[in-house]
């Protein structure tokens, strides 16, 4: 026998044995059902997390034959422990008759968690229907396991999606959010929901819930979706007062008409969000190019995401200005994006200065991002692709946090000494700064219909994007740190994510807020008045340092002057500048002339 053969019937028999192996994990189908009862009545009552033993009971017990029969019992069980696990075991049965239909639905009735996707199991239509019914009441939709049912019905959930998404004879506002969630998790499958949908749409006695609901949800098909182009084409010319929601569904399926909608969306005013929406169709918006180059040659608080994205609309004629952004001495960030950029679209041009840069540049990231792109252009794996990408949001940020490879870093360095009469810290001045109290408004998000939320009995309040508001609580705010100038202080305060502000406080008592910004410090630095900013929470990192100077009109402003590859954890002036510690990993070292390298972290 020859060896390859000896082992490929090795793998059979292994593969041939699995089932055996794991039904003897816990003995025979009494013994596992014994199992279960005894591992759920040791629980302390909370069946959030199964963990590891439970799926290796969950295996044990599916392997045998009358596995289903033997579960669907136990959740009627008055300990509902026990009747948890049960239904964690049922999700993943490979198969539930649809007899038990009826004994599932008792079960979701008594609020068993885990229990939904059974309804997948059982497959039928009657059960993809509930199944809809169910996700769109429940409390925790869009991400629960009444979702992982829908997804796993797949196509055969559609029909049901449709009929509510139709509202009739009405729905719930987030109706269509909810549906089109689904629809995002789904495969090629959810393809079959376009012709219904664009029928919805299209309809002149819709509601405008439903029409814009059904345009909402068209753009949940992604590419799937693209046979749709030419309908929504027609439908923005018959019905202009449904253009927004038609261009949204335009850009959500990738059409060839994306870069020309984003296009017209920046000429009225562009943002970072705009720019990584741009970013996520990929080549389909190439058309929008222009406009990006101009955001990048115009833009400074821009830049590096116009430079993120003209790499992934492929926009080769930015090539130029890339190479250019390689040099940049005001934005680490902007030069890292840039070599990512050049790199995934391709730009052999950009070889040689991208050599230069993965040698010299002063920053390791930045090297680093320059000699990956040049071995992506050297072996043509650029990348452009129009295909989804999941968590796109925190891959176009990226740049906002290039320092997170970075070991954590404490410098070493000589401080200066600050003098309190002109330097106050909370820390050790705290009464003084007692005195230098200025208005200030915390910032927070929640639900526009919170109070609504409540009177229905939510134990959770649900923030989403269709119900997502900002709220603004006033306060009066001691500074944290306080800098002397003529005739007053430089002031600031850090809140986290509730916000922070750069000031001034008069001699007089008057205050002038120059920046709504989270501050770290204030200091001097040669010639110029400088604060380091910025904001480390959850996966945002960005930092800034500004340059502050007082206008003929005695009103002081802010400017930014250089931009940091993470958020400061703390700054000190040193002999040689500062010396900026970073959330997330190193350090730099900051020159009155503005020029930066990495400092010196000792091991």
């Amino acid at each position: 026998m020859q060896r390859w053969e000896f082992a490929a019937l090795l793998v059979l028999a292994i593969l041939a044995g699995c089932s055996d192996v794991q039904s003897r994990e816990c003995g025979g189908l009494s013994a596992c059902v014994q199992a279960l009862r005894d591992k759920a009545q040791a629980n302390d009552g909370s069946m959030g997390g199964m963990g590891l033993d439970a799926d290796t009971l969950k295996r044990g017990i599916l392997a045998h034959e009358g596995a289903v029969d033997a579960l669907i019992p136990l959740l009627k069980d008055p300990d509902k422990r026990i009747a948890d696990l049960a239904a964690f075991m049922l999700r993943d049965a490979p198969a539930i008759a649809p007899a038990y239909l009826p004994d599932i639905i008792e079960g979701l009735d008594r609020d068993l968690g885990w229990l939904a996707p059974a309804l997948a199991r059982i497959g039928t239509e009657e059960a993809a229907k509930e199944a809809v019914d169910r996700y769109l009441v429940s409390d925790s939709a869009p991400e629960n396991q009444e979702a992982y049912a829908l997804q796993l019905f797949g196509g055969q959930a559609i029909p049901f999606i449709l009929e509510r998404a139709a509202c009739a004879p009405s729905c719930r506002d987030d109706t269509h959010y909810l549906l089109g969630a689904v629809l995002r998790r789904m495969g090629p499958e959810r393809a079959a929901a376009g012709p219904g949908l664009i029928r919805m749409a299209s309809d002149r006695k819709a509601s405008p819930q439903v029409a814009r609901g059904a345009l909402s949800m068209i753009a949940d098909l992604g590419t799937d979706g693209r046979a749709l182009e030419q309908d929504l084409l027609r439908e923005r010319e018959e019905a202009p007062h449904l253009s927004p929601w038609i261009d949204q569904a335009l850009i959500g399926i990738q059409s060839t008409q994306a870069g020309r909608i984003f296009a017209e969306r920046l000429a009225d005013g562009h943002d970072e969000v705009t720019l990584r929406d741009l970013a996520e169709v990929g080549v389909a918006g190439h058309d929008a190019g222009p406009a990006v180059l101009a955001i990048l040659e115009q833009e400074p608080e821009l830049r590096a995401a116009a430079a993120t994205t003209l790499g992934y609309i492929g926009y080769a004629k930015a090539t130029p200005a890339l190479i250019e952004a390689l040099d940049d001495r005001a934005d680490v960030t902007l030069a890292w994006a840039a070599a990512r950029a050049l790199g995934r679209i391709g730009a052999r041009d950009a070889l040689a200065a991208l050599d230069r840069t993965s040698a010299a540049h002063w920053y390791a990231p930045v090297r680093d991002a320059a000699a990956e792109a040049v071995t992506a252009i050297r072996s043509g794996a650029s990348d452009t692709r129009d295909s989804p990408r999941s968590h796109f949001p925190s891959e176009f940020f990226a740049f906002q946090s290039i320092n997170q490879g970075l070991p954590e870093c404490q410098p070493d360095y000589d401080a200066k000494p600050e003098s309190s009469s002109t330097k106050l810290y909370y820390a050790t001045a705290s009464r003084k700064l007692e005195q230098l109290k200025y208005s200030a408004q915390v910032l927070s998000y929640g639900a526009a219909d919170e109070d609504q939320q409540r009177q229905a009995g939510a134990d959770v309040i649900k923030v989403h994007p269709g119900n997502l508001v900002e709220h603004r609580e006033s306060i009066e705010q001691t500074p944290h740190v306080a800098l002397r100038v003529d005739d007053g202080w430089l002031v600031g305060g850090n809140r986290g994510e509730w916000g922070g502000e750069l000031g001034f406080v008069g001699d007089d008592g008057h205050f002038q807020q120059i920046l709504d910004v989270n501050l770290q410090d204030i200091h001097r630095l040669g010639d110029r008045v400088v604060a380091t900013t910025g904001l480390a929470h959850m996966a945002l990192n960005r930092g800034t340092v500004v340059a502050l100077e007082r206008r003929p009109d005695g009103r002081w402003q802010a400017s930014s002057w250089r931009v940091l590859p993470g958020a400061p954890a703390t700054s000190s002036e040193t002999s040689n500048g500062l010396v900026i510690a970073l959330v997330g990993g190193g350090a730099i070292q900051l020159a009155a002339d503005g020029s930066m390298q990495m400092a010196d972290c000792p091991p």
